[in-house]
Protein backbone atom coordinates (compact mmCIF):
# COMPACT_ATOMS: atom_id res chain seq x y z
CA UNK A 1 0.00 0.00 0.00
CA UNK A 2 1.29 3.34 -0.98
CA UNK A 3 1.18 6.62 0.28
CA UNK A 4 -0.84 7.93 -2.18
CA UNK A 5 -3.20 5.42 -1.82
CA UNK A 6 -3.59 5.18 1.90
CA UNK A 7 -3.89 9.56 2.29
CA UNK A 8 -6.65 8.33 -0.24
CA UNK A 9 -8.57 6.20 2.16
CA UNK A 10 -8.50 8.72 4.86
CA UNK A 11 -9.92 11.17 2.78
CA UNK A 12 -12.65 8.87 1.58
CA UNK A 13 -13.29 8.02 5.26
CA UNK A 14 -13.59 11.24 6.07
CA UNK A 15 -16.25 12.40 3.16
CA UNK A 16 -18.25 9.54 4.17
CA UNK A 17 -18.47 10.39 7.86
CA UNK A 18 -18.81 14.57 7.16
CA UNK A 19 -18.04 17.12 8.98
CA UNK A 20 -19.42 17.39 12.67
CA UNK A 21 -23.12 19.58 12.35
CA UNK A 22 -23.91 22.00 14.70
CA UNK A 23 -26.31 21.37 17.82
CA UNK A 24 -29.67 22.43 16.43
CA UNK A 25 -31.79 24.48 18.94
CA UNK A 26 -34.82 22.64 19.52
CA UNK A 27 -35.88 19.58 21.14
CA UNK A 28 -32.72 17.95 21.12
CA UNK A 29 -30.96 20.50 22.50
CA UNK A 30 -33.64 20.81 25.48
CA UNK A 31 -32.81 17.44 26.05
CA UNK A 32 -29.22 17.59 25.76
CA UNK A 33 -29.16 19.94 28.28
CA UNK A 34 -31.67 18.28 31.50
CA UNK A 35 -29.55 15.10 30.54
CA UNK A 36 -26.86 16.60 32.99
CA UNK A 37 -29.06 16.84 35.45
CA UNK A 38 -28.89 13.73 37.17
CA UNK A 39 -25.29 13.20 36.53
CA UNK A 40 -24.98 16.69 38.44
CA UNK A 41 -26.86 15.38 41.25
CA UNK A 42 -25.01 12.22 41.57
CA UNK A 43 -21.70 14.29 41.69
CA UNK A 44 -22.51 16.99 43.89
CA UNK A 45 -24.32 14.13 46.90
CA UNK A 46 -21.51 11.25 45.68
CA UNK A 47 -19.29 10.16 48.68
CA UNK A 48 -16.34 8.23 46.77
CA UNK A 49 -13.82 10.38 44.44
CA UNK A 50 -15.40 8.24 41.18
CA UNK A 51 -19.07 9.78 42.04
CA UNK A 52 -17.90 13.04 42.58
CA UNK A 53 -15.90 13.52 38.97
CA UNK A 54 -19.50 12.99 37.03
CA UNK A 55 -20.40 16.59 39.00
CA UNK A 56 -17.45 18.36 36.68
CA UNK A 57 -17.94 16.58 33.63
CA UNK A 58 -21.59 17.35 34.19
CA UNK A 59 -20.79 21.40 34.13
CA UNK A 60 -18.60 20.63 31.36
CA UNK A 61 -21.23 18.91 29.22
CA UNK A 62 -23.52 22.13 30.46
CA UNK A 63 -20.79 24.54 29.43
CA UNK A 64 -19.89 23.00 25.72
CA UNK A 65 -23.51 22.86 24.70
CA UNK A 66 -24.59 26.53 23.87
CA UNK A 67 -20.72 26.53 22.23
CA UNK A 68 -21.83 23.66 20.19
CA UNK A 69 -24.73 25.83 18.97
CA UNK A 70 -21.86 27.89 17.12
CA UNK A 71 -18.59 26.18 16.84
CA UNK A 72 -17.89 22.60 15.58
CA UNK A 73 -15.29 21.45 17.66
CA UNK A 74 -17.36 21.86 20.66
CA UNK A 75 -19.92 19.17 19.17
CA UNK A 76 -17.00 16.97 19.08
CA UNK A 77 -15.71 17.90 22.56
CA UNK A 78 -19.31 16.67 23.89
CA UNK A 79 -18.90 13.33 22.50
CA UNK A 80 -15.91 13.01 24.61
CA UNK A 81 -17.04 14.06 27.73
CA UNK A 82 -20.45 11.79 27.66
CA UNK A 83 -17.36 9.06 26.53
CA UNK A 84 -15.20 9.74 29.44
CA UNK A 85 -18.03 9.87 32.04
CA UNK A 86 -19.77 6.47 30.48
CA UNK A 87 -15.91 4.89 30.61
CA UNK A 88 -15.71 6.56 34.88
CA UNK A 89 -19.08 4.71 35.52
CA UNK A 90 -18.10 1.70 33.62
CA UNK A 91 -15.07 0.90 35.69
CA UNK A 92 -14.91 2.92 38.50
CA UNK A 93 -18.02 3.03 40.37
CA UNK A 94 -19.57 -0.28 42.17
CA UNK A 95 -21.50 -2.43 39.85
CA UNK A 96 -25.53 -2.22 40.75
CA UNK A 97 -25.15 1.09 42.75
CA UNK A 98 -27.51 3.71 42.25
CA UNK A 99 -24.72 6.68 41.45
CA UNK A 100 -23.70 3.44 38.45
CA UNK A 101 -27.23 3.16 37.42
CA UNK A 102 -27.56 6.92 36.94
CA UNK A 103 -24.13 7.63 35.59
CA UNK A 104 -24.50 4.33 32.84
CA UNK A 105 -27.65 5.53 31.57
CA UNK A 106 -27.50 8.72 31.15
CA UNK A 107 -24.33 9.01 29.97
CA UNK A 108 -25.37 6.71 27.52
CA UNK A 109 -27.87 8.86 26.26
CA UNK A 110 -25.90 11.74 26.00
CA UNK A 111 -23.17 9.81 23.89
CA UNK A 112 -26.12 8.50 21.56
CA UNK A 113 -27.53 12.22 21.21
CA UNK A 114 -23.80 13.59 20.50
CA UNK A 115 -23.32 11.39 18.36
CA UNK A 116 -23.12 13.25 14.47
CA UNK A 117 -25.75 12.35 11.90
CA UNK A 118 -24.56 10.55 8.67
CA UNK A 119 -24.77 12.57 5.67
CA UNK A 120 -26.80 11.35 2.44
CA UNK A 121 -25.02 11.58 -0.51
Amino acid sequence: MTTQSLRKSVLDIGTRIGRPVLVVPGGKFLLMALCALPVAVVGLSGVTVAETLSGPLAALWLSLLPVALYKRWATIALLFVAAALLSISLFALPLNSSAFVVDFWTSTLMLVLALPRRQTT
